[in-house]
């Protein structure tokens, strides 16, 4: 099956989602490439709400993750483009990242609010770390399940940053170092509300101060990670001792079999037997 526009032909992939009031696909993307998300709407009543809603709110020079809506087959149709992958949190959940992977995915998922400027509730959408997606070197792109567009667009965007740098800075949350994350980290919903540029141009700034920052190079302040490192010095100080004791036990055993070997030999080295023929020992009388 195809989905198709005067302009465009979107032939169907997979079928995401189906319900009484809207169909999801996906669906390759012949002329962009690569694949989108097509939400095709069955209620006519809603179309030119949202017809209107959508050309009003966004900017399709800038918001090139929205591709188009149109109306087919009595169905109303909002594309949007649509990324396979690892998502955010897969990889932050198998892959142990340093910190300097980690600031340069936050840096380039504000770099990408800001390039795309799309309206709150689409930020709403994909600021969640499942549908972020994120490539080997990288890159990131959002997906959008915007099953809800047609009962509630009110979603509060800037709402859903601070949630995922905590996810993304959680170790250095947890450790409390280095301070200076923590302190963005409590600003942020005071950063968010302002415009995505600034905010941008805030985190980047605490970025060029984080640069070659030594993660072991503080220690964690919390009490149960200090109690673990003096379990683990104490650890390695038993196993030098254990280590130690067997050296010596060895060398003192070694020196006692030297110094009296006698007891470690039947009859000081004397032979009663070969084989099958005995020896007997001469007494004084047989030898005269």
């Amino acid at each position: 099956m195809v989905i198709s526009t005067f302009e465009h032909d979107y032939p169907i992939v997979g079928v995401k989602q189906t319900g009484e009031v809207y169909d999801c696909y996906i669906c390759r993307n012949i002329s962009g490439g690569g694949l989108c998300r097509i939400l095709s709407i069955k209620d006519k009543s809603l179309f030119a709400e949202l017809a209107g809603w959508l050309t009003d709110n966004i900017n399709k020079d800038s918001f090139t993750d929205y591709i188009e809506h149109f109306v087919f087959e009595d169905r109303f149709c909002i594309v949007m483009r649509y990324t396979e992958g690892i998502t955010l949190s897969t990889k932050l959940a198998t892959e142990s990242l340093p910190l300097q992977e980690r600031l340069e995915l936050g840096r380039r998922l504000l770099e990408r609010i800001v390039l795309q400027d799309m309206p709150d509730y689409f930020l709403a959408k994909c600021f969640n770390p499942d549908c972020m997606v994120i490539s080997s070197d990288l890159s990131v792109s959002f997906n959008y399940p915007v099953f809800d567009i047609t009962a509630d667009r009110s979603a509060n965007g800037r709402a859903c940053i601070e949630p995922v740098f905590r996810l993304l800075f959680a170790k250095e949350l947890e450790r409390k170092v280095p301070d200076i994350i923590s302190s963005f980290i409590r600003r942020l919903p005071e950063l968010s509300k302002e415009r995505m540029i600034d905010l941008y141009g805030e985190y980047y700034a605490m970025m060029l101060k984080l640069e070659g920052y030594d993660e072991d190079s503080e220690q964690p302040k919390t009490f149960w990670y200090k109690l673990w490192d003096k379990i683990k010095k104490l650890i390695n100080l038993l196993k030098k001792i254990v280590m130690i004791a067997l050296i010596i036990a060895s060398i003192c055993y070694l020196i006692y079999t030297i110094i009296d070997p006698g007891k470690n030999t039947d009859n000081n080295g004397h032979f009663t037997s070969i084989g099958t023929v005995r020896i007997e020992k001469d007494s004084p009388e047989t030898s005269k």
